[in-house]
């Protein structure tokens, strides 16, 4: 605006803290079922965790036994996992469980005797942040992962996936606990045939809409607005027609 207004005579060059870079390396699904079926405990369960439900690491530390519904409840199918806090007042959320998750979470819970769903060597406390980051560490070498290909990217590839799977931005910011839908707006990227497919849902409701109205008004289309009026209010229609 500086530029646009003439305060300064060109647009200025802003370097960014290390904080603000984005990471956007998303896990492909082969690169996912590799690091899977070597990565060490309780990293390997942790990334499959947040693959399939988008926690944030944070969120995932602090999770607890008493937070994890893997009866079905309501309208559930396998369960849901509750976030009771996180980043923002939008954190709170409940996410529903996978079946790989709840058979994951199945298993830790058999022979879990803590509080935390993740703990320490010690089984008392969450697991440190730094025995995730030395195990990921690793795995991203042995796999030659780029350097953007931190813990955060299983959740960003969570998102990712959402996305692609035709979920509005409305629906992602739910899930993930954004506190702005301009957030979950990144991970939506609608394909000329998802928008396709978008026109052909929306003309399919519209005649089938119009095709439940009642009658046919003589030299009008099928199934009009006018077969909605009053019978004085159609003949008037009628008439100036």
């Amino acid at each position: 605006m500086a530029q646009e207004w003439k305060v300064i005579n060109r647009d200025p060059r802003i370097r960014l803290l290390r904080a603000e870079r984005n990471r956007e390396f998303v896990l492909s699904h082969a690169q996912e079922w590799n690091y899977l079926e070597f990565a060490s405990q309780p990293l390997k369960d942790a990334a499959l965790l947040m693959l399939d439900t988008g926690l944030r690491v944070g969120e995932l530390r602090s999770l607890e036994w008493s937070d994890v519904y893997s009866q079905p409840v309501g309208d559930s199918k396998l369960g849901f996992i509750h976030v009771r806090k996180g980043k923002s007042k939008s954190a709170k959320r409940n996410l529903s469980l996978s079946p790989r998750v709840r058979a994951m979470l199945d298993s830790r819970r058999a022979f879990s005797e803590s509080a935390y769903v993740f703990t320490d060597e010690s089984g008392t406390k969450p697991v440190p942040i730094w025995t995730l980051e030395d195990q990921h560490k690793r795995m991203k070498e042995a796999l030659r992962l780029p350097a953007d290909a931190v813990i955060h990217s299983f959740r960003h590839t969570f998102g990712t996936r959402l996305g692609e799977a035709e979920a509005d931005a409305f629906t992602i910011m739910k899930v993930m606990g954004h506190s702005t839908v301009v957030v979950s707006q990144k991970y939506v990227h609608p394909t000329p045939e998802a928008m396709e497919q978008a026109f052909g849902r929306l003309n399919a409701a519209n005649e089938e809409a119009l095709g439940n109205l009642p009658g046919e008004q003589e030299g009008l289309p099928p199934a009009t607005i006018s077969a909605t009026l009053e019978g004085g209010e159609a003949e008037d229609i009628k008439q100036i027609l």
